[in-house]
C-alpha cells in the first residue's frame, strides 16, 4: 500500500506542474514574477519548501545557543569550552556546502535538502544524551551539517526563477530562512519553560526541548521529498538545460570556479555577512545575559542578581536579530534587481558594497553600547544591514557562472560559515584574554567590525562580464535569453507544459 502510494506521489510530480502555464516565464521555463501568497508546484512549491526547510534547519542547528546557560550550568562548562561547540557547529558546515553544491548540480535541490535534514535529525535528537563538553561538541560538530541546506536552498529558487527577479526570489528564500535563527532564540526557551512547568527538572527539560527541532526535521524532510518538484518541468533530469557545448568534468567545474576571482571575492565578503549572523546567533545570549548589570548591585554576593536580563528575556532580545530576516535580507536582494535594472551589474555590486561597510560601521557602534535600550535599538539596525548584504550578495551569486550555479552556491555559502569560525576565534581570543569579560567582549565585537568595514573596499575587484562597480552596464545581471540544450533522440519531455491541450 505504503510503494503505490509513493508511486503516486511521485508519478504525479510532473503532472501536477500546469501551473506553470499560469505564470509568465522566460524562455527555460523559469518565473519571471513572485506570487508570495501561493504554494502551487512547481515554482512556489519548491519556494516555499526551500524557505521552510532552511528555516527549520536553523532552528535545529543553534537550538543549543539559547538554552546555553542552563546547558553551561548543568554540565559544568567553561566559557572556551562553549566558545570551541559553538566554533564547531558552523565549522562542519563549511567542508558540507563545498560538497552539496556540485551534488546540487548532478542530482537536483530537491533530493539534496531533503537527505540534509533526514540525515542531521539523528544528532540534532541525540543532542539529549550529551553529558559533557566532549560529547557537546561531537554533538554539535555533526547538527552543523543541518546548514548545509543553505546551498539547495538557493540553487532551488535559482532553478525556478528567471534573472529578473532571481536576486529577490534568493534573498527571501534565504532571509526567511534565515529567521529560524531569530525564531529559534524565543523558541527553545519558551519550549524549555513549558517542559519545566509540566513538572520536569532543568536538566531533564532542555533534554526533552532538543528532541522537538528533531521532529521539524523528521516531518519536513519526508514531506518535501513527496510533494515538490526540482524545476519548472518536475524532476531534475528532465530540465531544460543551458547549451554549454560538451560537458565539463567535475574537476574542470571547480577549476574554473576556484579560479575565478570573482568567487572569492563573494567568498570572503559573505563570511562578513553571513558569518557574522552565524557568530552573533552563538554568542548574542550569552553576550546580552552577562554584558548588562544593576549598578547598585555587587556581583560577589549574588552574580544572578545583579543581572538585568534572565536567560528567557535575553534570549527574547537576541530574537531580535534573527527576526529582522522577516524583510531585511530580501531588501537586500530587491535593491540588487532594482539597481540592475538602470545600472546592470555594477548597479547589484554598489549594493553590496554599500551593505557590507554599513555591517561593520554598525556593529563598531552596537558593541559601545552600555545602556540596554540603545544597544536593542543598535541590535536591530545592525541585523538590518547585516541581512541586506546577504541578500546583495546572492543578488550577484547566480552571474558569475551561469552554467555551475550549484558550485559557486557553494563555495560562498561554504564562505559564510568560514567567516563564522574566523569571527568565533577572533571574539574567544580577545575576551578571555583578560579579567573583565565584558569589556573584553565589547573590544572584540569592535574589532571584528572594523575588519569587516575594512573588508568592504574588495568589492573593487569584482569585475562581472566586463561590468565592475564604476564601469560598465552588463544586462545579464537582468534576465537573460538563453541557447537550449538539444534533448537526445527519443527523450520525452515528462512535463505538464508539453502536455498543454491545444
Amino acid at each position: 500500500f505504503f510503494f503505490r502510494i509513493f508511486y503516486l506521489v511521485q508519478d504525479r510530480r510532473s503532472t501536477m506542474c500546469s501551473y506553470a502555464n499560469e505564470m509568465p516565464l522566460d524562455d527555460l521555463n523559469k518565473a519571471r514574477e513572485i506570487r508570495v501568497l501561493s504554494v502551487k508546484r512547481p515554482h512556489m512549491r519548491g519556494f516555499w519548501f526551500a524557505t521552510v526547510g532552511f528555516f527549520v534547519a536553523f532552528v535545529g542547528w543553534f537550538a543549543f545557543a539559547p538554552l546555553m546557560p542552563t546547558v553551561k550550568k548543568q554540565l559544568g562548562l567553561t566559557k572556551p569550552q562553549i566558545g570551541l561547540a559553538n566554533t564547531c557547529a558552523v565549522m562542519a558546515t563549511i567542508l558540507a556546502r563545498v560538497i552539496i553544491g556540485p551534488m546540487c548540480d548532478k542530482l537536483g535541490p530537491r533530493r539534496c535538502m531533503s537527505f540534509v535534514l533526514l540525515a542531521t535529525s539523528i544528532p540534532v535528537a541525540l543532542g539529549a544524551v550529551v553529558q559533557d563538553s566532549t560529547g557537546l561538541i561531537i554533538d554539535r560538530l555533526f547538527v552543523g551539517l543541518a546548514g548545509a541546506t543553505f546551498v539547495p536552498c538557493q540553487f532551488w529558487t535559482m532553478a525556478l526563477f528567471s534573472g529578473n527577479v532571481v536576486g529577490t526570489a534568493n534573498a527571501m528564500a534565504g532571509g526567511w530562512g534565515n529567521l529560524g535563527g531569530g525564531f529559534v532564540q524565543a523558541f527553545m526557551p519558551l519550549i524549555f519553560l513549558i517542559i519545566k512547568a509540566c513538572g520536569a527538572t532543568d536538566n531533564a527539560a532542555w533534554r526533552i526541548a532538543l528532541q522537538v527541532p528533531a521532529v521539524f526535521f523528521l516531518i519536513l524532510g519526508t514531506t518535501m521529498y513527496l510533494f515538490s518538484d526540482d524545476c519548472p518541468e518536475g524532476k531534475w533530469a528532465n530540465r531544460i538545460e543551458v547549451a554549454t557545448g560538451e560537458k565539463p568534468s567535475m574537476g574542470s567545474i571547480f577549476k574554473t570556479a576556484i579560479l575565478n576571482r570573482n568567487t572569492w571575492v563573494l567568498v570572503i565578503l559573505y563570511g562578513c555577512c553571513f558569518g557574522i549572523e552565524l557568530f552573533v546567533n552563538n554568542a548574542a545570549v550569552m553576550f546580552l545575559f552577562n554584558g548588562f548589570k544593576k549598578d547598585d548591585c555587587n556581583p560577589k554576593t549574588d552574580e544572578n542578581e545583579c543581572r538585568v536580563l534572565t536567560q528567557a528575556t535575553a534570549g527574547l532580545i537576541a530574537s531580535l536579530f534573527g527576526l529582522m530576516n522577516l524583510f531585511a535580507r530580501a531588501i537586500g536582494g530587491y535593491l540588487s534587481d532594482k539597481y540592475a535594472k538602470t545600472a546592470g551589474m555594477a548597479g547589484r555590486i554598489r549594493v553590496l558594497m554599500i551593505t557590507i561597510a554599513g555591517t561593520g560601521g554598525m556593529m563598531v557602534i552596537f558593541s559601545q553600547m552600555r545602556l540596554l535600550p540603545l544597544a536593542i535599538i543598535m541590535l536591530v539596525t545592525f541585523s538590518a544591514f547585516v541581512q541586506s548584504a546577504e541578500g546583495a550578495t546572492f543578488g550577484v551569486v547566480p552571474f558569475v557562472d551561469a552554467a555551475n550555479k550549484g558550485v559557486v552556491s557553494g563555495l560562498v555559502g561554504a564562505g559564510g560559515n568560514a567567516g563564522a569560525v574566523i569571527w568565533s576565534t577572533t571574539y574567544n581570543a580577545i575576551g578571555n584574554s583578560g579579567s573583565a569579560d565584558v569589556e573584553q567582549d565589547r573590544l572584540g565585537l569592535m574589532v571584528i567590525g572594523f575588519i569587516v568595514l575594512g573588508s568592504s573596499l574588495l568589492v573593487l575587484l569584482c569585475n562581472i562580464h566586463g561590468a565592475a562597480i564604476f564601469w560598465g552596464k552588463d544586462q545579464s545581471a537582468q534576465e537573460t535569453v538563453h541557447p537550449v540544450e538539444e534533448k537526445p533522440p527519443g527523450f520525452k519531455q515528462d512535463t505538464a507544459i508539453e502536455q498543454e491541450e491545444p
